[in-house]
């Protein structure tokens, strides 16, 4: 029993060593910047706010990235950047028709991803899977509000930046994954020149709000990303 436990140390070494090696061979770094657009909705309870239709809106992106090949195929990717995710909210009774709310909130995304590569030596396609951390720098707001008398409704523009509150959860959690392509364009000694296209879906796991002392009100943001980059491999 022992010469057989010996055995399967020496085979998981041998394993290692054979995997460190590959990983050697065929490891490369990618570094890269981009930008883009997403599109955000709002996941929320309707609960109380029958009158309330929330649609996604768009937002532009910008982002850096490092990426480390541990084979052809597999390899770890961290971005780093600045994301605005915007929706809007609209009242929907008939007397109301007017009123909305444009809610545009910045963060700083920090995603983590597998990226699990296929394809020739310079069109490649890539699948993502990960999850990312978020921490919420500013919100703003703007639309239309209304206030009432015994006999008319009347109807004012605002454009405001927000404040955050103890009911607001600045750090956010979530999954991320999706597909992207990328092409090599040029190659020059020791390193090549790619573009990237990406579409990313961000979806939050954690709220971006606590919740009031007897009411929870959890409200989860789910974004659509495109982007495209030049990244450089070495």
């Amino acid at each position: 029993m022992k010469n057989n436990f010996i055995k399967a140390i020496v085979l998981v070494l041998l394993c290692w060593t054979a995997l460190e090696a590959n990983a050697q061979m065929n490891s490369k770094w990618t570094i890269g910047a981009k930008g883009g657009w997403n599109w955000t909705n709002i996941s929320r309870s309707n609960m109380g706010r029958i009158d309330e239709t929330y649609s996604p809106l768009g937002s532009s992106e910008y982002n850096f990235f490092a990426k480390y090949a541990f084979t052809d195929w597999l390899a770890i990717r961290a971005d780093f950047g600045a994301m605005t995710r915007s929706y809007r909210m609209d009242r929907n009774l008939h007397y109301l028709d007017p009123v909305y709310t444009r809610y545009s909130n910045d963060y700083l995304m920090l995603p983590l991803m597998a990226d699990f590569s296929f394809g020739g030596e310079k069109l490649r396609g890539h699948a993502y899977a990960g999850g990312f951390g978020t921490y919420w720098v500013s919100a703003r707001v703007e639309g239309k509000t209304y206030w009432m008398t015994d006999y008319y409704v009347y109807f004012n523009d605002f454009k405001e930046r927000r404040e955050f509150n103890s009911e607001d959860q600045r750090f956010i959690a979530g999954a991320v994954g999706g597909l992207g392509l990328s092409y090599v364009f040029l190659s020059i000694p020791e390193m090549d020149m790619a573009i990237n296209l990406d579409a990313l879906y961000y979806y939050d796991v954690v709220s971006h709000h606590k919740g009031y002392a007897h009411l929870s009100d959890p409200r989860y943001l789910n974004s659509l990303s495109i982007t495209l980059g030049l990244a450089w491999i070495f």
